[in-house]
């Protein structure tokens, strides 16, 4: 255990052990984001086809009116709220504790260069976004004949 002067005078002993267990199980809103992620930035995962790239985002909770999906310079992004449905009018509940997350989700995620912004699909099932992105068909070689400048 390590010795800390938080208050002048007194040595409080901390638990190593403590720490962890607040940190593992301790008050905290229970999301778990990648480093460098925004909170409010859903989690998603992306697959690869021959035909194109699959975006999948947990988006619980939302209604799909709420959901937004735009495609603009090669950018995908996902935008949604989610409305608080509590009623802070009621004077007869109290309430003790709220988890629930509430507002304005985005995520923005730049697509590879064969990606297609033409005939993007969005489907929204069970919480989860499901994006459809086509890729470019591949450049076909094409031979040009070369004619007489003659008529």
């Amino acid at each position: 255990m390590k010795s800390t002067a938080e208050h002048p005078g007194a040595a409080i002993l901390r638990d190593p052990f403590q720490s962890l267990f607040q940190t593992l199980f301790g008050d905290h809103d229970g999301f778990v984001i990648p480093r460098g992620e925004s909170n409010r930035a859903p989690l998603a995962n992306i697959s690869e086809t021959d035909a194109g790239y699959e975006l999948a985002f947990e988006l619980p909770g939302i209604a799909e009116s709420d959901i937004q999906v735009d495609v603009r310079d090669n950018t995908l992004t996902v935008t949604a709220e989610r409305k608080d449905d509590r009623d802070v009018k009621d004077q007869k509940r109290k309430w003790h504790r709220v988890e629930h997350r509430y507002g304005r989700y985005s995520r923005a995620i730049s697509l590879p260069r064969d990606a297609s912004s033409d005939d993007v699909d969005a489907v929204y099932k069970n919480g989860v976004l499901h994006v459809t992105v086509p890729k470019v068909p591949a450049a076909q070689n094409k031979r040009i004949v070369v004619r007489s400048g003659e008529r």
